[in-house]
């Protein structure tokens, strides 16, 4: 058959890494398929893609455009392609072939506050019920999710599938010592510190995580909080809520970084610390655990679905809990080697090679090739 994976949004940082990760272990794992590749003209490398059963094309029509609906058929048409699977939730409202759809989550529904615009709120929101409609299977990645999905797109759960994806493999390779140094000199990090990297959303808690550190700094530990990521207006008030706690230079805010520095930003830390409130999975909690940092983690949503038994769970709404959980870890080196070990162990129930091979069986039963039912859990 010929499957087309409609990758427009491969350079974005969060679901991008998903869309190639999974793609090249798909494309490694069943070579015997065609394959097709909608791409943006300035994409990040995809292992395997030159082989002759992959085409790769490059629509020119913006992501959530009207456009999009009129070139994406015509593309499946001329190509003959078999099976869409679009591993972002938004499908084309027509379509040549049946679909397959990855739904991470249903965040703007749950958390409304994080998406302010109500254009952009009315338009996610139908746009989900429709591929979610659309689809012959839903593909999500917790069993958190699919009960989200079910509870707000009022979908029978049998069309979901639980596929776990999995940390790309760079986060498990060891960060050479020079390049660390180079890092943690680049932001001025001069003691140990304890590590967060995030959006900026309502439901990230960012400043939940603050009031915390405060506290944990009351207990005389010497430390400072790194937070990374892409947090625009929500720098200013964040350093306006440390000001206020007098811990204005014990907090470093870094930006966006690209994937080796973070990497050596998970490396170096003492303690990972996720605060979040709501995921539909939790990648940094894994990518963590990868790069050997014990993880202080929120009770909520998907997240303790993805630590397993090896992370140090906390209220991450209440400050005094929270900044407890991270002093234990931060200051018990028996415990830090415990929840690294476990850490270890607890990334080996999420494998790409074996998302891979769900999604393939999943296409087959989609277009009626096998009997493989639904419901899947890597």
């Amino acid at each position: 058959m010929k499957i087309a994976f409609d990758l427009r949004r491969i350079g974005n940082p969060g679901i991008g890494r998903y869309m190639k990760c999974l793609v090249e272990a798909i494309l490694k794992q069943r070579t015997e398929h065609e394959y097709l590749l909608l791409l943006p003209l300035n994409h990040p490398e995809i292992s395997n893609s030159n082989f002759a059963n992959v085409t790769r094309v490059f629509p020119r029509s913006p992501y959530y455009s009207i456009r999009e609906q009129i070139e994406l058929p015509r593309i499946l048409r001329e190509q003959k392609v078999d099976l869409l699977h679009s591993p972002h939730f938004l499908l084309p409202l027509s379509r040549p072939c049946p679909a397959v759809v990855t739904i991470h989550d249903v965040i703007y529904l749950a958390c409304p506050e994080d998406l302010p615009s109500r254009l952009g709120r009315a338009y996610y929101t139908a746009m989900m019920h429709a591929s979610a409609r659309m689809a012959k299977r839903i593909i999500t990645d917790s069993e958190f999710s699919k009960n989200e999905i079910v509870r707000y797109l009022h979908v029978d759960p049998e069309k979901i599938a639980v596929i776990y994806p999995a940390v790309d493999a760079r986060f498990q390779e060891s960060c050479e010592p020079a390049f660390l140094e180079s890092i943690l000199r680049k932001h001025s990090i001069d003691r140990d510190y304890i590590f967060y990297t995030g959006i900026y959303k309502p439901r990230k808690n960012h400043e939940g995580l603050l009031r915390a550190f405060n506290v944990f700094l009351s207990s005389g530990l010497d430390a400072k909080l790194v937070i990374s990521g892409p947090i625009g207006d929500g720098e200013r008030q964040l350093r306006a809520l440390a000001s206020t706690f007098g811990i204005s230079e014990r907090v470093i805010f870094t930006g966006f970084v690209d994937d080796d520095e973070l990497h050596a930003l998970y490396s170096g830390a003492r303690v990972y610390a996720c605060p979040s409130l709501y995921e539909g999975f939790g990648f940094t909690v894994l990518e963590a655990m990868a790069s050997g940092i014990p993880v202080v983690c929120s009770r909520a949503a998907s997240l303790p679905e993805v630590g397993g038994d090896a992370a140090l769970y906390a209220d991450a709404e209440n400050a005094e809990e929270f900044a407890k959980a991270l002093h234990a870890v931060f200051a018990d080196g028996y415990l830090r080697r415990e929840l690294v070990f476990c850490g270890k162990q607890n990334l080996s129930r999420f494998s790409w090679k074996s998302a891979a091979e769900l999604c393939l069986q999943n296409y087959d039963a989609v277009l009626g090739t096998s009997t493989f039912p639904c419901p899947v859990v890597a």
